[in-house]
């Protein structure tokens, strides 16, 4: 295939490139050229604007269209209207589109966030990031029908992961002393290495797929918790010659008494006690799953991570979460109630 790719320069883009590359296909990548220039051989790069220089657009055919940086109306229509010969058009929404994550096991018919009052150009922010992905699958459904894959994508994570949110956990391991994890042995974790996301989406393309898709996992297998991945974790940290560090279990309600931040302060903990959240590591994947998608191992992606420079102090992968000074103080009063602590 002749595919378009719709930014292309970090994480997921830059995945995607080299999965299609790596499947023998053509690949151009249109975007601003700020994020990236040092493109392999071959690509095709047409410098453009989605908000307003489509001209580059014009001077190709392809069969396929991947936009991974689209966020809000604004960005996706004038885009597919210009793009209006593709047989494809996948568009890398998010979980977050939908209208509630509080039921676990969501599938892909469930109603999607509205979006009355947001502007069709809305600045992205956190509170409605979800409600903008949401009326950009809208719009796009329109104008395509049939032509549009649309892949809701759960936290992505591995390698290059500018959130660092998964990370966190590898990087913790690997600095070793002590390290607060939470007290949670029935939670459930789901996210997808960037690497098997986009491997599975080329093969989406190449098998004509159309609908959308919930895409996260692990797909197949035993369900993740916090022990499989504090393990993962410290077996990384021994692999690179590092002693890992020791995890101390602290309860969920010293956690939220103590204002440590569910997701941001401690990444990947949603607490239970929050309905809102149940579902946002629980969604349903078997569509995806019945369509081709796997996932790694996790060892391998704790390798991707700490196979990169750890991030020095400043960092904005780190920015928000749990200060060091404060966690050995929960640590510390953990050890003195002779375990974990519980109220």
């Amino acid at each position: 295939m002749n595919i378009l790719l719709l930014g292309g320069g970090v994480f997921l883009g830059r995945a995607l490139l080299d999965a299609a590359l790596a499947r023998g296909h053509a690949v151009s990548v249109f975007n601003r050229g700020k994020a990236r220039r040092d493109w392999p051989a071959g690509v095709q790069v047409l410098a453009g604007d989605r908000r307003g220089d489509l001209a580059a657009l014009g001077r190709g055919r392809w069969d396929a269209v991947i936009d991974t940086c689209g966020y809000c109306p604004a960005d996706v229509e004038p885009t597919a209207r210009a793009l209006a010969g593709c047989a494809r058009y996948l568009f890398v929404s998010s979980i977050s589109a939908y209208a509630s994550l509080a039921a676990p096991g969501l599938d892909e018919s469930a109603p999607l966030a509205p979006a009355e009052g947001l502007a069709a150009d809305a600045a992205v922010t956190a509170q409605n990031y979800g409600a903008l992905k949401a009326e950009s699958e809208r719009v796009l459904s329109r104008l395509l029908g049939a032509r549009l894959i649309v892949v809701r994508p759960g936290l992505i994570v591995g390698g290059g992961d500018p959130s660092g949110r998964f990370s966190y956990w590898p990087w913790r391991a690997a600095a070793g002393g002590s390290m607060l994890v939470p007290d949670a042995p029935a939670a459930c974790l789901q996210f997808i290495d960037v690497r098997d996301l986009a491997s599975w989406m080329i093969v989406l393309l190449e098998d004509g797929a159309t609908g959308a898709f919930n895409a996260t996992g692990p797909a197949g297998g035993t369900p993740l918790g916090w022990t499989g991945l504090i393990a993962a974790c410290r077996a990384g940290a021994r692999a690179i010659g590092a002693a890992p560090a020791e995890p101390v279990a602290v309860a969920e309600p010293v956690l939220t008494a103590h204002d440590v931040a569910p997701w941001t302060g401690l990444p990947l903990w949603l607490a239970a006690s929050d309905a809102e959240t149940a579902g946002l590591m629980a969604v349903d994947i078997s569509r995806a799953v019945a369509h081709g998608l796997r996932t790694r191992p996790l060892d391998d992606t704790v390798r991707a991570v700490l196979a990169e420079p750890p991030p020095a102090a400043g960092d904005p992968r780190l920015a928000g979460r749990l200060a060091p000074a404060r966690e050995a103080e929960l640590i510390a009063l953990a050890r003195s109630a002779g375990g974990a602590l519980r109220r």
